[in-house]
């Protein structure tokens, strides 16, 4: 039984470290493909303003909103890819911290 429950503890940081190298390779690419986008934005734009001569303006402002948007969209599914990661420890310690302040409020006669 014993045997079992090392197999399983194997597995499951096995998972664990996964999860972390996986998030730190797509943080990694995050970063490389946040700043390739914002270092050339401004080329991309004047690009495709020099390729039509007739161009809408808002049609650059939407694309230009756009490179922004992907970087915070992106950025927010990171976050989340990292609570998920890395919240569970955080999650579980404000858990016991809350709970042992309920038990000594009940021990102190608080509650």
């Amino acid at each position: 039984m014993i045997g079992m429950r090392s197999i399983n503890t194997y597995e499951t940081a096995k998972k664990q470290v996964g999860a972390i190298k996986g998030f730190y390779a797509h943080l990694t690419l995050f970063i490389l493909v946040s700043v390739l986008i914002l270092a050339s934005k401004g080329t991309l734009l004047e690009v495709v303003a020099e390729k039509n001569h007739e161009v809408d303006p808002n049609f650059v402002a939407w694309l230009d909103w756009n490179f922004i948007a992907v970087i915070l969209i992106w950025g927010t599914v990171i976050l989340i890819q990292g609570l998920v990661v890395f919240g569970r420890p955080l999650i579980k310690k404000w858990e016991k911290r809350k709970i042992e302040a309920y038990l000594r409020k009940d021990r102190d006669g608080i509650l």
